[in-house]
């Protein structure tokens, strides 16, 4: 243990002046005290006082003084020894799945399915404090954002993104798988999330380094403890491949518990066209060329999801007059919170009082202490 640091510089440089100032003060007194003597020396009273100090009391109690004041001074100071301590961030870990599929253009909540799924996404985000995040954005296939808690870098994966950029389709099943393999990172046994490029390795054989990786995985999740995970869906609710509720049990059976925000309204709306250039065109048709395609709100769909991902009270209905998460972050903050990261980190300590105390004791001694000799009369009495 070395001494690393004094917060207060200010006091420092005083112990340092203190001392010297006091150390004149005391030189200039015993020289001014000696030449006195020099000149008063032939009084008889004079001799007969002086001879009843002591010399090297008097230097004794200077020095106890000088020692003491010094180091309750640089107590002041606040000094710091090198520590560490165990640093600890407590959350849950939450993937946040949104739909980009071409019905999220509609518009019949302001100012699209799409952007109105981005600013619930973003509220949701600025309301977390510790938690670890990972987005999901899907279509025909899903493209992913890692956990992490820098928010700000997760929201880059949608605030540029479009349903434009998305290959057609609407596969949620795809997008639930993901996200568990995300959150789920110590089952590396599945087959499905090497195919999503997640944890598992699908049954082959893992060489020397790609083991050591899994292992070390399986020690950080074991040591972060027992944390909730839980998968937040923003979506319409249209699903083109049929395969939502097996994976959404499938999530539900790892401990993951899945909640759904239905985007849109139940009466629909038309699906806006657009050219390659990113121009509106038109409305999207039906197969016939007859009429306008109207996409709704799938409720009946998620509501059952949403019974499969842990409960009835896991859906939530988009308001389409305002954008509030209120109760989803309830809910979310009502799961158990773990250690979603920890490290050991460096803290100075405080040790002012390995020189406040000698400080005080010295002045305690040299208060006590006097510079008078002590006279045969006093020795005689001793036993």
């Amino acid at each position: 243990m070395g001494w690393s640091d004094f917060k207060s510089e200010t006091y420092l440089w005083a112990a340092g002046g203190v001392v010297v100032m006091l150390a004149l003060v005391f030189a200039l007194d015993f020289t001014r005290r000696r030449r006195l003597l020099d000149v008063l020396g032939h009084a008889p009273q004079l001799a007969r006082m002086a001879a009843s100090v002591s010399n090297a009391r008097r230097a004794i109690k200077a020095i106890l003084f000088v020692i003491g004041v010094a180091l309750v001074t640089l107590a002041l100071a606040r000094p710091q020894v090198e520590g560490t301590s165990d640093w600890r961030q407590r959350g849950i870990d939450v993937a946040i799945v949104m739909d980009f599929s071409k019905s999220m253009l509609a518009r019949d909540v302001y100012p699209s399915r799409v952007e109105r799924e981005k600013l619930e996404a973003e509220a949701l985000m600025d309301a977390f404090a510790g938690d670890r995040v990972a987005v999901i954005a899907f279509a025909g296939g899903a493209v992913k954002y890692p956990l992490t808690t820098d928010y700000e870098a997760a929201k880059i994966l949608f605030r540029g993104l479009s349903p434009l950029d998305m290959a057609p389709g609407s596969d949620i099943g795809e997008a639930i798988l993901t996200a568990r393999c995300m959150l789920r990172p110590d089952i590396t046994d599945d087959p499905d999330c090497a195919r999503t490029g997640g944890r598992g390795h699908g049954g082959d054989p893992l060489d020397e380094a790609e083991a050591r990786a899994e292992r070390e995985r399986k020690l950080e999740v074991s040591e972060l403890g027992d944390r909730a995970r839980a998968i937040v869906i923003f979506t319409d609710g249209e699903d083109t491949e049929g395969r939502a509720r097996e994976e959404v049990e499938h999530a539900a059976a790892l401990g993951i518990q899945v909640f759904v925000v239905g985007v849109g309204t139940t009466p629909g709306d038309r699906i806006p066209e657009y050219d390659r250039n990113g121009h509106e065109i038109g409305w999207k048709l039906t197969p016939d060329g007859k009429s306008y395609f109207t996409t709704k709100l799938e409720e009946g769909a998620l509501k059952d999801l949403a019974l499969a991902g842990g409960g009835v009270d896991h859906y939530f209905r988009d308001d389409p007059r305002r954008i509030g998460v209120e109760g989803l972050v309830k809910t979310l903050g009502s799961l158990k919170e773990g250690d979603v990261s920890k490290r050991v980190i460096r803290q100075p300590r405080e040790a002012y009082q390995w020189l406040l105390y000698p400080g005080f004791l010295a002045l305690l001694v040299e208060a006590c202490l006097s510079d008078r000799r002590r006279s045969r009369r006093d020795k005689a009495v001793q036993p």
